[in-house]
């Protein structure tokens, strides 16, 4: 399986999986973004480990969009490993 430079078909396959995925992630880093703020509202603190997790989606998310705008020639992940936020 190529990963890196695909060809124009392959990367036409995974350009319609990962445009999918993005979708789904939007949806979640909203609803943690919701949760995000609950627990403020709540305990009046942030959870870490929420910020922590959703700073790594957005890495991923940046990913993907990367691929997506041919910026980045390099399938995101699962087929390249999984992108470490800048914080972590």
């Amino acid at each position: 399986m190529i990963t890196i430079d695909p060809p124009s078909w392959q990367r036409a396959l995974y350009m319609i999986l990962f445009a999918i995925i993005a979708y789904v992630i939007l949806w979640f880093v909203f609803f943690l973004a919701l949760v995000q703020f609950l627990l403020v509202i709540i305990n009046n603190t942030e959870n870490e480990h929420l910020r922590q997790f959703t700073t790594r989606l957005n890495a991923y998310f940046g990913e993907i969009l990367g691929f997506l705008s041919y910026t980045r020639d390099e399938v995101p992940f699962p087929f390249s490993p999984l992108p470490h936020s800048e914080d972590t």
